[in-house]
C-alpha cells in the first residue's frame, strides 16, 4: 500500500476511526495469504518504478520500520492524483490511464455517455452560453469543473442563473442534465439519493446508498451526506444491468481495476453519474467490509502473479 503523505510507525492508521481495523484487516489478511506486506508513505521514499526505501513492514500484527528498499510485485495505490504510478506500469491498483479517465469527467462522458446524463464540454462562457440553449430554460441543470471531487464547485441552478457563473481561466467543466432523484429508489431509499456500486476484480463487491443533508442536492459525504451499506442482492437489476455493461467497456482495456460506479434514479431509471478510481474503505460496522478486503487482496495477488 502506497500514500503520498507520511504516516508513522507504530500505528500508521491511528486517526481513522471506525476504518482503523479494516486497514488493519487488509494487512492481516494479506500477510495470513502468504503474502509480504508492506506500507510505504512519503513520496520521497518512492524510487520509480515499484521501488521503495523505508518502507513499514507489517509482521501480522505490528507495522515495523526498515532501512531497507523493496521491489513491491503489486501495489494498491492510496496516493491520489495523477503522480504515481508511471504511465507503463500495470501491476497497480489503479493503472494511470484509468485513473486519468477517472479524473475528467468529459473524457468519463466520450467513454460512457450512453449510460450518462446529457453532457456538454465547456472551456469558457462563449461555450457556456451555447451550450445552455440546448437545456429547458426552466428547468434546472449542473454546472461542474470536469476535474473536480468531492462535490466542490458544482452549481445547480436555472439556465439563466448558471449564465451568471464564473469560469476560471484554463478550467474544463461540464454542463450536464440535472437528474432529479427526489422520488428515491423503490424499496430502497426515498428521497435524494445516489447509489454506489463498487466493482474489485470483475465481481460486485460493495455497495451502498447516499443521502443528502436536508436541503442539499449533493450526497457526497465530505458535503455532510450520509452513508448506508445496501446489501449486494438488493441492487436493483437496472443498476446491475448498466454495471455489467460499463465492465465490458472497463475492465480488460484498464487491467481490471477497482472503482465504483455512482447512479441517481430518476423515475426508477439508473443514470451514471460518475465512476471513481479511489475507494475508501468501507468501516467496520458495514457486514461487506470483509468481502471488500478479501476480495482487493485477491486481485493484488492476481497481479502480483502475472506477466
Amino acid at each position: 500500500m502506497y500514500y503520498r503523505q507520511k504516516k508513522n510507525s507504530p500505528d500508521p492508521f491511528s486517526g481513522f476511526g471506525r476504518k482503523r481495523s479494516v486497514y488493519y484487516y487488509f494487512f492481516e489478511y494479506g500477510t495470513r495469504a502468504g503474502f509480504d506486506m508492506y506500507l510505504s508513505s512519503g513520496k520521497e521514499n518512492y524510487l520509480g518504478e515499484l521501488n521503495f526505501k523505508n518502507p513499514l513492514f507489517f509482521d501480522g500484527k505490528n507495522f515495523l520500520s526498515t532501512k531497507k528498499i523493496i521491489r513491491a510485485d503489486a501495489v494498491y495505490d492510496r496516493s491520489g492524483g495523477l503522480e504515481f504510478p508511471p504511465p507503463k506500469v500495470k501491476k497497480t491498483l489503479n493503472c494511470l490511464s484509468f485513473k486519468t479517465l477517472c479524473n475528467d469527467k468529459n473524457s468519463m462522458y466520450s467513454s460512457l455517455g450512453k449510460f450518462m446524463p446529457k453532457s456538454i464540454k465547456i472551456k469558457n462562457k462563449k461555450e457556456l452560453g451555447m451550450a445552455l440553449a440546448h437545456f429547458p430554460a426552466k428547468k434546472i441543470a449542473v454546472l461542474k469543473p470536469a476535474k473536480g471531487l468531492g462535490g466542490k464547485g458544482i452549481a445547480i441552478d436555472l439556465p439563466e442563473n448558471l449564465a451568471k457563473t464564473k469560469l476560471e481561466s484554463g478550467t474544463e467543466y461540464v454542463l450536464q442534465q440535472f437528474i432529479d432523484t427526489s422520488r428515491g429508489i423503490k424499496n430502497i431509499t426515498q428521497g435524494r439519493h445516489d447509489l454506489r456500486v463498487v466493482i474489485i476484480d470483475k465481481e460486485i463487491t460493495l455497495a451502498h446508498v447516499r443521502n443528502p443533508k436536508e436541503g442539499s442536492y449533493l450526497a457526497n459525504v465530505a458535503q455532510g451526506g450520509k452513508i448506508e451499506e445496501l446489501p449486494i442482492e438488493k441492487i436493483p437489476a437496472s443498476a446491475v444491468k448498466v454495471t455489467k455493461k460499463i465492465q465490458e467497456i472497463i475492465d480488460k482495456k484498464y487491467n481490471y481495476p477497482l472503482y465504483s460506479i455512482d447512479f441517481g434514479f430518476e423515475d426508477e431509471k439508473p443514470y451514471v453519474f460518475e465512476l471513481n478510481d479511489q475507494i475508501g474503505f468501507p468501516s467496520e460496522k458495514m457486514p461487506g467490509h470483509t468481502l471488500f478486503i478479501e476480495r482487493l487482496v485477491g486481485s493484488l495477488g492476481k497481479m502480483a502473479e502475472s506477466k
